[in-house]
């Protein structure tokens, strides 16, 4: 790490504290006590307000409210966030409309060779989903429902969530997160009523309102913990299926690799047999692994569709 990039860091570092000492700055950097204290000396050269207290709870502070220096991008930190943009194309992601002026206003910090660069990087590159005729085209399929950014705004002042679905069933829910999978978005929520987790589509909802009462977070957390279902489908999969696992499978799963070279692996997951989606969905992605993958344990209500599927093909 150069010095002015190892001196940008540290800027952002002290930043993002309300104090700091110079052995801590010592142990994120890794660096010695006089390199740290001359960076300082530059950084407050440089316009950054610090001021220095002594004592055994001493250290530095920033002056807040203060004009500090603009954030500046090199060039290959510019380029992966463009990249990150033009990757959200065709994605139904929350917040994709901000996209193109995020991309405008990257543009616009950049200097005139960054800028054909960045240009000449979206001539290049080309993603799975991207529209071949018009890389910058959203259609209308490509636009997530309005409701994912109203949950996850909602989440984000309280987990605590009335929803109410377009059966006019309501739910007194603790959201624990959302994912996307085939296309579609889906929110995964506790049912504080019932007891019990609920995988919810969220084009299954009408509406959703904060709930003011508080919750014991950490009660919640213990219930959903002890209410996990044993596994019902176990499986062992070879080379090409961990492959094709990595590129596609079900948020917070992972593999047990059986092999220090990651050849082979075990995969244990619960899937709900009398939700028919759920089970469908299970067999279009057991098939999508391929046919390196051996069934440990296999419910019966998977076993049964997947053999009604291989049949269509005979």
């Amino acid at each position: 790490m150069t010095k002015t990039t190892r001196i940008n860091t540290e800027m952002r570092y002290i930043n993002n504290r309300q104090q700091f000492t110079i052995s801590e700055l010592m142990a994120a950097f890794k660096i010695s006590r006089s390199t740290a204290a001359r960076d300082l000396a530059v950084i407050q050269e440089l316009g950054m307000p610090l001021i220095s207290s002594v004592g055994p709870d001493g250290g530095f502070t920033v002056m807040r409210n203060q004009l500090l220096p603009a954030v500046q991008f090199n060039t290959d930190e510019l380029k992966a966030l463009f990249v990150s943009f033009m990757a959200t194309t065709n994605t139904q992601l929350p917040f994709l409309k901000n996209r193109q002026t995020l991309s405008e206003k990257l543009l616009a910090i950049a200097s005139q060779t960054q800028q054909d660069d960045l240009v000449e990087l979206k001539q290049l590159l080309r993603f799975e989903n991207t529209n071949p005729a018009n890389a910058d085209l959203l259609e209308l399929t490509d636009i997530a429902s309005p409701l994912l950014k109203t949950v996850l705004n909602a989440s984000l002042v309280s987990r605590h969530l009335t929803l109410t679905l377009v059966d006019a069933t309501t739910i007194d829910s603790y959201v624990q997160y959302l994912y996307q999978q085939t296309g579609q978005w889906w929110v995964v929520i506790w049912d504080l009523t019932a007891q019990q987790t609920h995988r919810l589509a969220l084009a299954r909802l009408q509406t959703v309102a904060l709930n003011p009462q508080p919750l014991a977070i950490k009660t919640i957390q213990q219930q959903i913990q002890a209410a996990q279902p044993a596994p019902n489908l176990k499986l062992r999969l070879g080379l090409t299926a961990i492959q094709q696992f990595k590129r596609q499978h079900r948020p917070n799963r992972g593999l047990q690799y059986l092999d220090p070279f990651e050849q082979t692996a075990q995969y244990e997951d619960y899937v709900d047999v009398t939700d028919a989606t759920a089970v469908t969905q299970a067999v279009n992605w057991l098939l999508y692994l391929g046919p390196a993958v051996t069934a440990l344990a296999l419910p019966q209500p998977l076993r049964l569709e997947m053999q009604q599927r291989l049949q269509q093909w005979q």
